[in-house]
């Protein structure tokens, strides 16, 4: 908790203190408390306390005993105060980073209303931190495509501002190198496979933080998903990446570093082709973050609903981003087919679960010769015959289904992953924390299923008719 920091009192000190209150009491009949100075409390950075301090040991009065005493200390300071019912003083930090000093004044008043103050100094010392990685996808290339590099200096940061250098270990198959923090993998003519390395993040006091990342040479054009937390969803296809309800400024669990990037259009959301919008819920879509995003990234077009597009309307930049904007505007049950490119999206029209005619949009997105289906917050309340008979979806082949509550989780009459849709792989998304990860949870029918549950967990689809 703290660190050698409370000094022994000396023996003489109850004395001296009875002396100090009876030669108050015979002055005037009446006695304040008599406080002892205390030490200087000291704790290192992290700690999770500064001090916990029973204030019974540290006052004297001869008119009250400790328990009637009244103690009080300032409001608004710096470090985080208590009193615990039994009196002791709960003195923590702020934060797990904060570091400083912090003189504090204790008041303690006795059944006559006389009081005593004294001062209290707190000391939190600079401890060295171990450098930080952020979350660095996968390399994936396609039989006989490069690799593309990646500048690891935006992935790394240290708390204590030391300098950083990075290096690289490991490759049974692949050849990779960092110079001047850029990552640079080649994997061997006709390999195809999976091969683990191992990137080392090292300060000037010789602090190291590592990370391991695979490199995924796979056949044709792969098609990575990857998992941002709640139905937040990045889609690469070479140089072709998509995100999907990724563009919100508190909801994903992402670090501070991490959401800085993310708005600046950053590695790894540089380059992104599509941002899709299910629907303008805070936890899927924020105008403001996503508008920032839009002027970083000139080459991303936006799809969303109307209340998706009126928010954005309501920002400064929308004159700049505007002309990259796509209204989607049609009723329930309704779609729209777009092409980007070599992506083709269908927009589909769903009611939101458990709200009534509140609109959401799912997605059937068409890439690298993959179909994957994301039904953001669509209504589950529809029997599997209905959704069949409005979309066909167990007909359009479909390869990959994100979708959330009763669609894959077991419990329901019928398993709406199986037979409202009967994909290949059904992935879970937006449960409140972690997803679950026993699999008796889900009812996916004859489909793989597959948990992205951590925070930037990725995974290569499997090309159809291989592995």
């Amino acid at each position: 908790m703290t660190r050698g920091a409370v000094r022994e009192r000396a023996n003489s000190r109850a004395i001296a203190i009875g002396l100090a209150a009876a030669l108050l009491l015979a002055a005037s009949g009446l006695a304040a408390p008599v406080v002892t100075p205390f030490p200087e409390y000291v704790a290192d950075e992290g700690s999770m306390y500064v001090a916990v301090i029973p204030l019974d040991e540290w006052v004297e009065d001869p008119t009250t005993p400790d328990e009637s005493l009244v103690w009080s200390y300032p409001r608004g300071t710096a470090l985080r105060l208590g009193l615990t019912p039994d009196r002791h003083l709960v003195v923590r930090p702020p934060n797990a980073d904060w570091q400083g000093a912090e003189t504090i004044a204790l008041t303690v008043c006795n059944s006559a209303g006389e009081c005593a103050s004294q001062d209290v100094s707190f000391r939190v010392e600079n401890t060295p931190d171990n450098p930080v990685i952020e979350w660095i996808p996968d390399r994936v290339s396609g039989a006989g495509k490069p690799f593309p590099d990646v500048d690891l200096r935006y992935f790394g940061w240290d708390p204590d501002g030391d300098e950083l250098a990075w290096s690289v270990r490991g490759g049974a198959e692949v050849t990779a190198v960092v110079a001047d923090g850029v990552l640079h993998v080649e994997a061997p003519d006709g390999w195809i496979g999976r091969d683990p390395i191992t990137l080392d993040l090292t300060d000037s006091t010789g602090r190291t933080t590592s990370r391991a990342v695979d490199c995924v040479v796979a056949k044709g054009a792969p098609v990575a998903i990857t998992s941002l937390g709640v139905e937040g969803i990045l889609i690469e296809c070479g140089a072709t990446r998509i995100l999907i309800d990724a563009l919100v400024r508190s909801a994903l669990p992402l670090s501070a570093s991490e959401r800085e990037r993310l708005q600046g259009a950053a590695p790894p959301y540089d380059s992104i082709s599509l941002a899709l919008v299910t629907h303008p819920h805070y936890d899927h879509f924020d105008a403001g973050y996503a508008t920032q995003f839009l002027l970083h990234s000139p080459g991303t077009q936006l799809v969303g609903l109307p209340g998706t597009v009126d928010a954005l309307r309501q920002e400064a930049g929308w004159n700049d981003v505007a002309a990259r904007v796509v209204l989607i505007s049609f009723s329930p049950g309704e779609r729209t087919e777009m092409q980007f490119g070599d992506v083709r999206v269908t927009a589909i029209h769903l009611e939101h679960s458990g709200l009534g005619n509140v609109p959401n949009l799912g997605y059937l997105i068409d890439v690298g010769g993959t179909r994957i289906l994301h039904l953001g917050d669509a209504t589950d309340s529809l029997p599997a015959a209905a959704l069949v008979a409005a979309f066909g979806w167990p007909a359009l082949g479909i390869d990959v289904l994100l979708a959330s509550g009763r669609w894959v989780t077991g419990g329901a009459e019928e398993s709406l992953a199986a037979e409202a849709v009967a994909p290949r792989f059904a992935i879970p998304i937006h449960f409140p924390g972690l997803c679950p990860l026993s699999r008796s949870w889900y009812d996916v029918g004859d489909a793989t299923l597959v948990l992205l549950c951590a925070k930037g967990s990725s995974w290569i689809v499997p090309p159809r008719g291989g592995s």
